[in-house]
């Protein structure tokens, strides 16, 4: 008889007592019970860990209680590390589930065990909830899920994997943001693989006051990225870090590289390519990229930025600094474009 893995919730919470009913509420009405749940109150200054505690006649409740803020990453580490279950399922505070949502997780995960993200719908507390039309909730693509998921994070925070993966990945590390990205970019790199339910079931409250709205989200994403390349040796997963960066602070990456002159066969590779060479105002180089040229543009203020692979012989990517970042208008792989950052960005962009 074959023993089907144990499903634990984890909660990290802090100053979350307008929420946290909710949340749980969410879980105990699940069509699917759960095995266990764990609240990690992260030195809230409001009453979210006795609100939290109420719950442990309904569900099979844990609460975690720290004197001091130790910040989300390590909220999440310490939970999981008290969850007995084999399967992690998580849960911010501030958000909830449909009623389906663990059996449609769980069924995924039984079917592709790996890394499980929802499909979320975004919520502002008021009115209706919306689907959210992002690109990347169609991501990943056919093709290398690492490459991509480097470009943008596209596994929602609610994701689902093993206990065993998760030890594997190296768990949840010390990182200011974007510690779900990290971790992320871990499994996957570890082998795992991500996969979708087709079902929208994970509600994401989109709030002015949240840790996503109040950083700042190109840096903390470059901070992710920068991580990754410090550990990373492969060099197609250095590059699409590399695009990724210049995505987010292009500016600070090539103000970065040292200006070099190209020499006469880097010269004719420019030229075969279409990169008007006499014209010229900057070359860099990056280790990883290759050659990053400017040249001015005549119709337009500013100026074009072409970042050729001068051994391959082509041009990766083409765009203009807007900004920090760089706006791609070319590249060769159309999966390493990034295209909209955030749910938040998607929630703004409806007006709601």
């Amino acid at each position: 008889m074959t023993v089907r893995p144990s499903i634990g919730v984890i909660i990290p919470a802090c100053d979350a007592a307008e929420y946290i009913d909710q949340a749980l509420a969410s879980v105990a009405a699940q069509r699917q019970p759960v095995d266990e749940v764990v609240v990690f109150d992260d030195g809230s200054s409001d009453n979210t860990g006795l609100l939290a505690a109420r719950w442990a006649g309904v569900l099979p409740m844990t609460v975690i209680r720290s004197e001091t803020r130790s910040g989300i990453w390590r909220a999440r580490q310490r939970a999981i590390a008290a969850l007995e279950s084999d399967v992690v399922l998580q849960l911010d505070a501030d958000d909830f589930l449909l009623p389906h949502h663990v059996s449609t997780m769980y069924s995924a995960y039984l079917r592709h065990p790996g890394l499980i993200s929802p499909r979320p719908l975004v919520w502002n507390g008021v009115g209706a909830w919306q689907e959210s039309a992002y690109r990347k909730n169609a991501l990943p693509l056919p093709g290398d899920q690492l490459e991509q998921l480097l470009v943008q994070n596209y596994v929602v925070v609610g994701g689902m994997y093993s206990k065993e993966l998760y030890a594997e990945a190296g768990g949840y590390q010390s990182i200011d943001f974007c510690e779900d990205w990290d971790l992320w970019l871990r499994m996957v790199a570890a082998g795992a693989t991500v996969h979708k339910p087709r079902e929208a079931t994970y509600v994401y409250r989109v709030r002015e006051n949240s840790v996503a709205g109040l950083m700042d989200r190109q840096a903390a994403e470059s901070g992710v990225l920068t991580k990754f390349l410090a550990g990373c040796d492969r060099p197609r997963y250095r590059r699409a870090a590399k695009i990724s960066l210049l995505q987010r602070i292009g500016a600070r990456h090539i103000a970065s590289l040292p200006e070099v002159v190209p020499d006469a066969a880097q010269r004719r590779v420019l030229e075969r390519l279409g990169v008007p060479v006499g014209r010229v105002r900057s070359t860099r180089a990056d280790p990883d990229l290759g050659l990053l040229v400017e040249v001015p543009d005549d119709e337009l203020p500013g100026a074009v930025w072409t970042v050729v692979d001068i051994e391959a012989g082509e041009v990766l990517v083409r765009g203009r600094l807007t900004g920090d970042a760089l706006a791609v208008d070319f590249v060769g792989d159309e999966s390493l474009v990034l295209r909209r950052s955030s749910l938040r960005d998607t929630f703004a962009a409806q007006g709601v």
